[in-house]
């Protein structure tokens, strides 16, 4: 309950979209799973993220888009809610990605590789954890990353400032 809790509060004050950085792909799943019930699109807008899903996934054969990965994540964009890490296809990536500038993921829940290289601003950056784990070992989040992901907040004239 905790997600649902913080997602009402965030769209209650305005503050969506939000990322809820998340740094286990695992966790961004199991996170996502939690808000299952929720629908924070409108009508227009699952409108919208289908025909953007129906066009993007046109070109794959019949056996590709249907693909688990593909067919989850089609049911939670319409949704509003999305999750964004290394395991995803990169078509799945992709449309996370441009569903997100287009305002039609409300929720986001991301490891660090959303932070790196995209220009994705939101209204709200959110840190599950600031342990983080390197390749051998969990460590705290360096300020420079902790900077690089928090800087999703309050850009490009969505916030004046990040929250």
């Amino acid at each position: 309950t905790l997600w649902i809790e913080l997602t009402y509060y965030l769209q209650k004050r305005a503050l969506l979209p939000a990322v809820f950085f998340t740094l286990s792909r695992r966790r961004c799943e199991e996170n996502a799973d939690a808000l299952s019930g929720l629908d924070l699109n409108t009508a227009a807008e699952r409108s919208a993220v289908h025909l953007f899903l129906a066009s993007s996934t046109a070109k794959l054969s019949a056996e590709d888009a249907h693909l688990p990965q593909i067919v989850r994540m089609g049911e939670m964009l319409g949704r509003g809610v999305a999750v964004h890490h290394s395991g995803l296809l990169p078509i799945v990536k992709e449309a996370v990605e441009m569903l997100f500038a287009r305002g039609l993921v409300k929720v986001l829940f991301a490891t660090e590789t959303f932070a790196m290289g995209v220009n994705m601003p939101a209204r709200t950056v959110v840190f599950t954890g600031l342990k983080k784990h390197d390749g051998q070992t969990f460590r705290t989040l360096l300020p420079g990353e902790y900077t690089q992901m928090a800087g999703r907040a309050g850009r490009r004239g969505k916030d004046a400032v990040g929250t």
